[in-house]
């Protein structure tokens, strides 16, 4: 997985988990005072100082998925432990430089007042007050919000962090489009950008069983479709036979703009890398292989979704610029992060 979404993937797996009732409850939850040791600073990113909850949630995280990776107990066992010590290390460093960090940076360089103001507008605030609630509702009350918050590693400040952050990012997105102008929206604009190679059309065969038998039917499905007369129509009767992924039940297939889809990321990669009737190589991701066709854009169905895909290329391009503010950001421990032996946080 693209190191850049893992915090992603578990913060906005819980807040979707979290956040599905609309209902708000009678009784306001008032921010959860952190403790000395969850504010404790343990490095850079940047200008921000990093603190120990989030760390540590990343940390608790990781080493689950290491544990399920390596077989339950390698924490416990002192010689597997520090086997895997390095590889939680730069699991947990390469992580927490996370699109919240670039989201800040952006806020600083193009919102009035910087991220601090932002992050301290009435509205994102009465809006993290609202999810809070919201979350709180589902878990069943304030006592179980504090408990949910615990079962997943979560403070409240950083829960509330992670969250403002996210409402900060649309209100960006906003700011850049129609206040600013520095990603264009106007429709000649964005029917031009449909019809550059930054703008794809993919259907693709994915096989999820990752054994040597997975990837060999890949390979065979791939060379069949490389020598194909018509591989548009023999990757639909492909999916039709092995295809482990129903995401896409029509023979449009998929389109998407760079980082804004929710496709692997080695997949975008190797889409991009591809010419209009041209067949990927094999592409390996953690949960299966991927064979990708990339086809001609259809005119009818780009006017048809004209709006939808308008909205997938203005965040597509607002996520480029995260990341390349995230390219030039680094996790800088401070003298106390250093010390910290993560093996031993739980």
């Amino acid at each position: 997985m693209n190191k850049l979404h893992r915090v992603w993937r578990y913060a906005a797996l819980l807040l979707a988990l979290a956040l599905t009732l609309p209902s708000l409850i009678s009784c306001a939850l008032t921010p959860i005072e952190p403790t000395e040791e969850e504010l404790a600073v343990v490095g850079k990113i940047g200008n921000y100082d990093v603190h120990y909850d989030e760390l540590r949630f990343l940390t608790v995280n990781f080493k689950a998925e290491l544990e399920k990776k390596y077989g339950e107990g390698i924490w416990d066992n002192p010689e597997t432990a520090a086997k895997h010590r390095d590889e939680l290390k730069e699991l947990v460093y390469d992580s927490i430089v996370s699109d919240y960090y670039a989201v800040l940076a952006l806020a600083d360089d193009y919102y009035v007042g910087g991220s601090s103001t932002m992050l301290n507008e009435e509205e994102i605030l009465n809006a993290v007050q609202a999810d809070v609630e919201a979350t709180a509702e589902e878990q069943g009350g304030n006592g179980k919000y504090k408990s949910w918050l615990s079962d997943n590693a979560f403070s409240d400040r950083l829960y509330r962090f992670y969250t403002a952050t996210d409402h900060c990012a649309q209100e960006l997105l906003f700011v850049l489009v129609s206040d600013l102008g520095i990603i264009p929206d106007d429709d000649k604009s964005i029917k031009e950008y449909m019809h550059s190679d930054k703008f794809l059309r993919t259907n693709h065969v994915y096989i999820s069983d990752t054994s040597e038998n997975g990837l060999a039917l890949a390979e065979r499905l791939r060379g069949e479709l490389a020598a194909s007369d018509d591989p548009a129509t023999d990757i639909i009767l492909m999916k039709g036979r092995y295809c482990d992924d129903w995401t896409m039940t029509t023979t449009h297939g998929k389109y998407f703009a760079r980082y804004s889809s929710d496709l692997p990321e080695e997949y975008e990669l190797a889409a991009f890398e591809l010419d209009e009737g041209e067949v990927s190589k094999v592409v390996t991701t953690d949960s299966g292989y991927y064979v990708i066709l990339r086809l001609e854009v259809e005119e009818a169905y780009l006017t048809a979704k004209f709006d939808d895909f308008k909205d997938d290329i203005l965040g597509s391009e607002f996520n480029k610029m995260l990341k390349e503010y995230l390219s030039k950001m680094e996790f800088v421990p401070n003298e106390y992060g250093a010390s910290l032996d993560l093996v031993a946080i739980s």
